[in-house]
């Protein structure tokens, strides 16, 4: 299955991971339009039923965290699995559960061509899950995608609902943040309502080199996480850039910030 989830994500990256997001989306809106016209919840939250129905398939196989490290040895390579300081309103849905993110990719299916084929200013979020896995996403997604294919979502969508403005659109898309990139499933797929979150925080360009930092106001806050050391901090960010670059087969830099010595 391995192969095959590679061989799709090479086939997708072609073209840049836009078109995976058009597919996804496109997805989502069949299965709301089956019954009957497209809710405001479809479409403030695009990606949940694409992305959770490759979970299923995922945790049916027996593929979901097939090699697991012991808790202990995570605690100390990316820190301990914490709650979010808080989840907002708008990042559940209406059972209180947590949406995914509208451009949630595990790390196992991101590739060197998302990093090259991102815009300048391009922001990327990454989350160490509780079971050590890594996963991207973003909560600017306008950094991500071309206001050309953000008019062209739109317009597909209004197909389904017509009243849908570019306001609502843009306020299912942005400000998802790293509970939603952290999020866990359970056996049926669904996210859960508080995913714990190792250390997490953003990717992004700093003269030209690819950078990850510690900055999560929701996993990485004292009032979650207390204050780690600089030394803890370095095992953490050095381990997650080691994972990312080796996928990537780029350089990744990194940069301890939200607890950066004052």
């Amino acid at each position: 299955m391995a192969h095959a989830r590679r061989a799709q994500h090479d086939e997708e990256n072609a073209v840049p991971f836009l078109r995976r997001e058009e597919q996804r989306a496109a997805e989502a809106e069949q299965t709301a339009a089956a019954g009957g016209p497209m809710s405001a919840t479809a479409a403030l939250n695009l990606q949940r039923a694409a992305g959770n129905r490759a979970v299923s398939r995922l945790v049916a196989t027996g593929d979901a965290h097939a090699v697991q490290r012991a808790p202990d040895d995570l605690d100390h390579t990316a820190g301990l699995a914490v709650p979010p300081k808080k989840v907002k309103g708008h990042e559940t849905d209406d059972l209180g559960e947590v949406r995914l993110n509208p451009l949630w990719v595990p790390l196992d299916d991101f590739s060197g061509r998302d990093l090259d084929n991102s815009p300048e200013g391009a922001k990327w979020q990454y989350a160490v899950t509780e079971h050590g896995d890594i996963s991207l996403g973003s909560e600017d997604v306008a950094s991500l995608i071309p206001r050309a294919q953000l008019d062209r979502l739109l317009a597909g969508m209004r197909t389904k609902q017509p009243g849908l403005s570019a306001e609502d659109l843009s306020t299912g898309l942005e400000n998802m943040g790293h509970p939603t990139i952290a999020a866990q499933f359970g056996p049926s797929g669904r996210t859960m309502q508080q995913p714990k979150g190792r250390v997490c925080g953003e990717l992004y360009r700093i003269g030209g080199v690819w950078t990850i930092n510690d900055k999560s106001g929701r996993f990485m806050a004292e009032k979650v996480r207390g204050k780690p050391d600089a030394e803890e901090l370095a095992r953490w960010l050095s381990g997650v850039a080691e994972r990312i670059g080796k996928q990537t087969r780029r350089r990744i830099a990194y940069q301890i910030m939200k607890h950066a010595p004052a």
